[in-house]
């Protein structure tokens, strides 16, 4: 690899900036965290968020189709 000495270098530098006591928890991590019926909870909620966001645009789309059928357009 072209610049193989450098790329060491930087992603050194890289790690020691970051430091390595920060890191991301992985998905095992995550199952440990959050309890047996939380996941269906944020799955419920963010359908409750999601689905009447949709169901808006859904219909602003289908009024403005409207419009241009009826109105001729």
């Amino acid at each position: 690899m072209l610049f193989k000495g450098r790329y060491g270098r930087a992603m050194k530098w890289l790690k020691d900036r970051r430091g390595e006591g920060k890191r991301v928890a992985d998905e095992s991590e995550l199952e440990h965290i959050v309890e047996k019926g939380d996941i269906f909870a944020m799955i419920v909620s963010a359908l409750i968020v999601i689905i009447p966001v949709a169901l808006v645009f859904l219909l602003a789309l289908a009024l403005i189709g409207y419009a241009f059928v009826a109105c001729g357009a």
